[in-house]
């Protein structure tokens, strides 16, 4: 009976080995963030990359501002109202916080406690001294600080109040030449560069007819999320090729460890500030471990740790009586007036609140982003400044991300410089390969190498050596036009560049219908001057072409693991529209056209914008009758007198 009780055992003591080696081995191959290394999944990375070489030049989608597939999801911009008309109490300017005088005016005199608010780690705010005033308050032991106030007729208020701190003693006192380029980086979370122009387009046209930016029409992203986008350009590597700071992984890091961009900066004599607000899910804090020591000179994130005590007492998006992206937008304003002509500048805010959840909030944003940058530019700082404007990624929510056009505009965020109006009689060439530089692929690799790029053309002291890398080149080093996504590092999956498709069949009814839809156009833009141009007729189609996204976009669902390295390539992406080009001759006199159309799906519906229409071969004596009277008719219209 003994003998068999023991067999019994064993025999159950195998079974349950076998077992949890089974779950184990499962979980193993289903779970790739938790178990399998880093070099594994750099290498199922690169193979992936690896299988793109074959796509050959990049060609970036143009993709409509106005697509109604899209427009859809766009709903009027919402108002923030902070349910009060009277003013916060306490403004700070710089490092002194002041009373405001309408308050005395009105409530007679005030009397203030100002308690510091000091950082103890990326989570956690400690109390520093208490400071009682009936005039002003500098900062000194820290940025923020809480403040309490009371009125002579018996009224109180109560705020966090931020500024720019006196540090008692600057560990920068290089003197330079001339003044070194202030970086002012400030970005958005979740917003492509479509969606920008369609909800801050006062901010936009402010950007490029008067501070005329440089926007990037070519900027793709390489990996999934916040972090896997401002990583490699705060860092020029990916996570995964940087040490192991993951808060569910034994022993790992913090970030401190990271080549952060802000630790060259330092380096070469620069005040530094980087801020976030949405504490809870920062970049470095969400799955990442964070910051033990503080990272920059000024540092947001204590304020917004300890203003989430307080947000149940104000409106939604509000802190206090401002709306809450005020606050980032009057901080990087501050530091970048305190500094102005003292020491060199680089910051880098992101602010994630309107626009992290909702495709529509930042529109309420777009008047106060306007006055902000206008007040730069009056100020003088802009005088300076490399501006430079983005976003981290698209909108990534369901509805959007199920069509095909989302999951384009996800992985083309928005992105632009403005550069000093001096820069580019300073520098010629690095200036004009920016601008050739603008409509072709780049990535938050190239962004990287151009910060430390802007290190290196002032000669600054101990800038990294600048060295030669297919995946990371710097804006002012001219980007090949030729450049692959698998050149540039960029799995299938979130490469947005289109292939052409050639057809061979010209006489198929699609082909025909698209040649067609072309004459059409040109014969609408002329049929005003029909007495004098000839209504043209289609003689041949030389070729035709029809543009498809890669096959990795279309499969993209998401995330095959928590940490967005790896995909799930599931999908079935639904193609609304196509895209297709053609070479066409027509009657009379045989002229050439090459010419771009949509096809919407549908609809059955061509689309064809004149700007679109090339003509390829010369117009010669056709157009004499309208040579000189009308210019712009000159490659589509054919004489009547030269029949």
């Amino acid at each position: 009976m003994l003998k068999v009780r023991k067999i019994f055992r064993r025999y159950v003591y195998t079974i349950a080995l076998l077992f949890v080696g089974c779950f184990l081995l499962i979980h193993y191959f289903s779970e790739p963030s938790e178990y399998l290394d880093s070099k594994f999944k750099i290498n199922v990375i690169e193979e992936s990359i690896r299988s793109n070489q074959n796509y050959g030049t990049c060609k970036i989608p143009k993709l409509p501002i106005d697509n109604p597939e899209i427009m859809k999801f766009y709903k009027k911009d919402p108002i923030i109202d902070c349910g009060t008309k009277e003013d916060d109490w306490v403004y700070c300017k710089k490092s002194t916080c002041l009373i405001s005088k309408w308050v005395v005016a009105e409530k007679g005199n005030v009397t203030c406690y100002f308690t510091d608010l000091i950082r103890k780690s990326d989570y956690k705010v400690k109390y520093g001294r208490t400071t009682r005033t009936s005039s002003s308050y500098t900062l000194v032991a820290s940025d923020f600080a809480k403040a309490t106030c009371k009125a002579r007729n018996g009224d109180r208020w109560f705020g966090i109040v931020y500024g720019i701190r006196n540090i008692p003693s600057l560990h920068r006192s290089k003197k330079y030449a001339q003044p070194l380029l202030n970086v002012l980086m400030f970005g958005f979370d979740s917003l492509s560069r479509n969606a920008f122009i369609r909800k801050l387009p006062k901010t936009y046209e402010y950007l490029v007819n008067r501070l005329h930016a440089h926007i990037l029409q070519g900027y793709n992203i390489v990996g999934d999320g916040t972090p896997q986008a401002l990583i490699p350009i705060l860092t020029g590597r990916t996570e995964l090729e940087l040490p192991e700071t993951r808060k569910r992984m034994r022993n790992s890091n913090f970030v401190d460890l990271y080549p952060m961009i802000w630790k060259d900066y330092k380096k070469s004599g620069y005040m530094t500030s980087f801020n976030e607000d949405l504490p809870k899910v920062g970049t470095f804090t969400y799955r990442l471990n964070g910051f033990e020591e503080q990272p920059t000179d000024h540092y947001m994130r204590t304020y917004y740790l300890e203003i989430e005590n307080y947000l149940s007492n104000f409106q939604k998006f509000c802190h206090g009586s401002q709306p809450a992206h005020r606050a980032m937008l009057d901080y990087t304003k501050n530091f970048m007036l305190k500094y102005n002509g003292t020491y060199p500048k680089f910051v880098f805010s992101f602010h994630g609140e309107l626009s992290h959840d909702s495709i529509n909030l930042i529109g309420a944003a777009d008047e106060d982003m306007t006055n902000w940058l206008m007040d730069l530019k009056r100020s003088g700082v802009l005088n300076n400044t490399i501006l430079i404007m983005m976003s981290d990624h698209g909108n990534r929510f369901a509805e959007v991300r199920n069509t095909l056009q989302g999951k384009q505009e996800e992985r083309l965020p928005f992105f632009s410089f403005t550069f000093p109006s001096w820069f580019r009689s300073r520098y010629p060439t690095q200036y004009n390969n920016f601008a050739a530089n603008v409509d072709r692929l780049t990535t938050p690799f190239d962004i990287h190498e151009t910060l430390m790029d802007i290190l290196r053309i002032q000669h600054v002291e101990n800038p990294s050596q600048k060295e030669v890398k297919s995946r990371a080149i710097s804006l002012f080093d001219e980007v090949p036009k030729e450049r692959s996504c698998a050149d540039a590092y960029i799995e299938p999956h979130w490469c947005t560049c289109l292939n052409w498709e050639q057809i061979n069949d010209t006489t198929s009814t699609i082909v025909v219908r698209v040649a067609n839809s072309v004459i059409d156009t040109i014969n609408t833009y002329t049929s005003q001057h029909r007495n004098i141009c000839e209504k043209l007729t289609l003689h041949e189609i030389n070729w035709a072409m029809r543009m498809v996204p890669n096959t990795g976009l279309l499969r993209f669902r998401g995330n095959k693991d928590m940490d967005g390295f790896l995909a799930d390539l599931t999908s079935q992406t639904k193609v609304e529209t196509e895209m297709y080009q053609v070479k066409i001759t027509v009657l009379p006199g045989y002229s050439l056209f090459e010419a771009s159309v949509t096809y919407n799906l549908a609809k059955n519906e061509f689309r064809v914008n004149m700007s679109d229409i090339s003509r390829i071969n010369k117009y010669g004596s056709q157009a004499n009758c309208i040579y000189d009277t009308l210019p712009e008719l000159r490659k589509y219209c054919f004489c009547k007198a030269q029949l």
